[in-house]
């Protein structure tokens, strides 16, 4: 049970248990660095990303609530410092890099077309509004609660499911028009 593990965890690490911290570390860092690339290309900028998020979990000892749950606190330091580490880029230019999306290569095996069908869903994925596709990528990639991906997005759980809700029927219209499905 993720709840009491973790709030034993961290309750063992402001202790001085280390090895509390790195069963934190074991248990979240791949799905973090997973969700800081959906914010960065390249897996080492991800992967800074999560270091300062475990550094910032040393520094100050989040509130996770009467759930005992983790993973809402350390998605929302992930994102808010992907957000400060972008705002050098120009809107404009995210918009581009997103756009660009490589047509696979032609298949001899008949799977031209389930390549062709994954890259112009990649490209609508990056077309939807922003919190669309955070909300949405939070629920199926990380497979978060509509409770905790409200913590994460600070928002409520009502707007959480607005939101998958909206992404859902916006990736379905433009794979449509597409001729995709």
């Amino acid at each position: 049970m993720q709840e009491s593990k973790d709030g034993l965890l961290l309750g063992a690490f402001l202790k001085g248990d280390s090895s509390a911290f790195d069963l934190i570390v074991e248990s979240y860092q791949g799905p973090l660095i997973r969700f800081a690339r959906g914010f960065v290309r390249d897996r080492g900028a991800a992967e800074d990303l999560v270091q300062e998020t475990f550094i910032r979990l040393i520094r100050s000892t989040p509130d996770i609530g009467s759930d005992g749950v983790l993973g809402p606190w350390l998605y929302r330091v992930c994102r808010n410092l992907a957000y400060d580490n972008s705002k050098m880029e120009t809107r404009e230019m995210k918009r581009r890099e997103r756009a660009v999306v490589p047509e696979p290569p032609p298949s001899p095996d008949g799977h031209s077309e389930q390549q062709e069908t994954c890259a112009i869903l990649r490209r609508e994925l990056h077309n939807l509004p922003e919190r669309e596709r955070e909300a949405l990528r939070l629920k199926v990639d990380q497979g978060l609660s509509y409770k905790q991906i409200a913590e994460v997005l600070g928002v409520k759980a009502g707007t959480v499911g607005w939101l998958v809700h909206q992404a859902m029927n916006h990736l379905t219209d433009r794979l449509r028009a597409a001729e995709a499905i």
